[in-house]
């Protein structure tokens, strides 16, 4: 019987450890003093807390109860202020606007049918001030990965528990390449307990010419688009696409 993931906060943030150079571009990109920013798919806080210590008034949105009560605790011990609230990013009315929505680490590809992606945007648009942006990071569909037959296991890594030991985790994809979507099953194993926990992750694939498509569709364009956090170009290379985009309706200023 399949776990979901959501439900291990402390798993979660084990195999997703924190990446300065990834918290660094949403800060930069969204973030700071007097800022008014919604950070969608928050998860335990992992990028709502350092929006909030550079100033920025933040809220955290998120639809398990599991991962909020873990941002909670960690908002506690780190004294901040933050609102963290249970929510649909599908359909959402917060009554307020904000100067950059963010979705970090693949969320978005969450959304696995393009009407949801739609629906996202058109709830994203709708909250953004004037000069708002919406500010996510989506993996580049790798080939390799998307054609390994659905019972190959790979290691995806092995991880420190502070009172589990070692764990090792691995990995089986299978694609669906109509849909483009992926499911990922994540078994977890300790020295003594294979298979401890069974995890599968369903995600959309989202490729590099097709995204400034949905963009389009839903009433956004493209601002800038990199293809890692330092702000590289977008190359065949690239793992990620790393987007900035706007309201297509917002006026272009055209003196710079």
């Amino acid at each position: 019987m399949a776990d979901d993931l959501y439900d291990w906060p402390a798993l979660y943030d084990l195999v997703l450890q924190p990446d300065p150079a990834m918290e660094q571009f949403y800060v930069t990109a969204a973030g700071g003093a007097g800022r008014h920013v919604l950070d969608l798919a928050c998860g335990t806080g992992r990028f709502t807390l350092p929006l909030a210590r550079s100033g920025a008034e933040v809220i955290g949105g998120d639809i398990s109860e599991s991962m909020l009560a873990a941002a909670r605790r960690r908002l506690e011990a780190a004294g901040l202020a933050i609102s963290f609230v249970a929510m649909d990013m599908r359909d959402f009315d917060l009554g307020q606007r904000f100067d950059a929505v963010t979705i970090a680490a693949n969320s978005l590809l969450h959304l696995t049918d393009t009407s949801e992606i739609l629906s996202f945007l058109a709830a994203v648009k709708h909250h953004l001030a004037p000069g708002g942006r919406l500010v996510f990071d989506i993996f580049v569909p790798s080939a390799r990965l998307l054609s390994l037959p659905g019972n190959v296991r790979e290691t995806l890594g092995e991880f420190a528990h502070p009172e589990l030991g070692m764990i090792t985790v691995e990995e089986t994809i299978a694609y669906d390449p109509i849909r483009q979507v992926s499911r990922a099953d994540w078994y977890w194993s300790r020295p003594g307990h294979g298979d401890f926990l069974h995890t599968p992750l369903t995600m959309r694939q989202i490729y590099p010419q097709e995204l400034p498509l949905l963009l389009e569709r839903g009433g956004f364009r493209l601002v800038e688009r990199f293809g890692d956090f330092e702000r590289g170009a977008l190359t065949a290379k690239s793992m990620r696409q790393v987007v900035i985009c706007a309201p297509a309706d917002e006026a272009i200023d055209k003196s710079v």
